[in-house]
């Protein structure tokens, strides 16, 4: 029996812009001037290994990158529209959470995040009204699907591995959950939570 659920965040509790459900980069070249390709070169690929496992801060690692990128851009302009245009909550989803925690389900998010993103999905876009907590891959020094991630939500938790079932879009994800000997289901873009747990 399920009694804790560790659930994604992008992809499943949160879908894109909130406009279209796109990519937030979608139209980044357009809007900030900055190609999709050089944000990968000069900011992702170099730093974003280290950012979200918590070794580097996301304004220092922006303040590095983005003179290569934009003459007019700051680190804060950069944040507020990559959150702001990341922020498409699957409604259904959130409304299913609120039905499990009355039924006495704990319900975590299980992400890999920054610090600041984990504070804006928690604070501004108010999951926390939710979810029993976030369990964050900067928070905890790990990853998913890094085994040191499934072992630290456990002990954050207090669940048992074989009562977690965690939701996630990445396949890798779930076959390290199920390394740990929790359930695990791959959400897809039609899925619906309720029935995925009823079946479990």
């Amino acid at each position: 029996m399920v009694r804790c659920l560790m659930l994604d965040v992008d992809g499943v509790v949160v879908t894109g812009r909130p406009e279209d459900g796109r990519s937030w980069a979608t139209d980044i070249e357009r809007d900030l001037g900055i190609a999709p390709d050089a944000l990968h070169a000069h900011f992702f690929a170099p730093h974003w290994g280290d950012i979200v496992i918590g070794r580097k801060p996301l304004l220092d690692a922006l303040a590095e990158s983005l003179p290569a990128l934009s003459s007019s851009v700051t680190a804060q302009d950069f944040i507020d529209y990559w959150f702001e245009k990341d922020a498409r909550l699957d409604k259904a989803v959130l409304a299913a959470c609120d039905e499990l925690r009355g039924r006495g389900i704990n319900v975590f998010l299980a992400t890999n995040q920054e610090h600041m993103r984990a504070a804006y999905l928690m604070d501004r876009l108010a999951l926390r009204d939710h979810v029993d907590g976030i369990i964050y891959s900067a928070g905890i020094a790990a990853r998913k699907p890094d085994r040191a991630f499934f072992d630290a939500a456990e002990k954050i938790s207090g669940a048992a591995p074989h009562d977690i079932l965690l939701v996630d879009d990445t396949r890798a994800n779930i076959d390290a959950a199920l390394d740990a000997g929790w359930t695990a289901v791959h959400w897809a873009e039609e899925s619906e939570l309720l029935p995925l747990l009823e079946s479990e």
